[in-house]
């Protein structure tokens, strides 16, 4: 099974191509803003590295969200005009699943958070105990100061979310964090594209006019237009 994953939610945006289990391909740009430039040459790339045209591709594997509402369509778009151009299914995975799917030789629950800006966190608390993670709480849009409402165990942490807010957390709840720097605070593609096969052969797809983005949150203007409010962490 050959399949092209395309993720672009968070500031790591990437293109992978995965045949019969493997990663024959990949290509990443840490540069957010640039994801609608770079998603057809990384295509393009990748494809070629692989030697593979996309008509060649089985599955078109999309990164879902949550994360940066206009990054969710870069791929999402993509992923789309290719599954329809192509009559080929998709398959999409949260980013919250993916961060803890990279952490799976955590010994404890894996707790991803990815900053949602406006001192609000996307989290999902996972069990990675099986063949993928599972949802234990989330996924979710919470704000920072209710985060230790939502962990009461020792959980390892993964997401970006650390680096933008853990100086804000109260030592009772940082006690229970852990981190280690094996595991990565950005969604692969890779990851998504390894995972999206697993799904494919269980029969787990849907067609193109099915995706739903996982925005979570409002966008920022009908946040503004409702006169929601977060007030500062200090």
């Amino acid at each position: 099974m050959k399949v092209l994953a395309m993720e672009t939610s968070t500031l790591l945006g990437g293109v992978a191509v995965i045949q019969d289990g493997k990663v024959v391909a990949e290509e990443s740009s840490q540069r957010q803003k640039s994801h609608t430039e770079i998603i057809s040459p990384f295509v393009e790339n990748t494809l070629k590295a692989a030697g593979l045209k996309l008509e060649d591709i089985d599955v078109f594997a999309v990164g879902q969200g949550p994360g940066s509402f206009t990054g969710i369509r870069v791929a999402a778009n993509a992923g789309k005009t290719y599954a329809y151009s192509f009559n080929k299914p998709m398959v999409t995975i949260d980013s919250l699943t993916l961060l803890a799917e990279q952490a799976r030789e955590s010994k404890r629950p894996v707790l991803a958070i990815m900053n949602a800006y406006k001192n609000m966190v996307y989290l999902g608390l996972f069990d990675c105990s099986g063949d993928e993670p599972i949802y234990l709480k989330g996924p979710a849009a919470i704000p920072v100061r209710e985060l230790s409402q939502h962990i009461d165990m020792d959980v390892t942490v993964v997401g970006d979310g650390w680096e933008t807010y853990h100086e804000y957390f109260p030592e009772n709840l940082k006690s229970k964090m852990h981190r280690d720097s094996n595991f990565s605070d950005e969604p692969h593609a890779r990851t998504l594209g390894l995972m999206a096969e697993k799904h494919a052969q269980r029969g787990q797809t849907l067609d193109w006019k099915s995706f739903i983005p996982l925005y979570i949150r409002a966008s920022e203007a009908e946040e503004t237009k409702k006169g929601i409010l977060i007030t500062p962490l200090k």
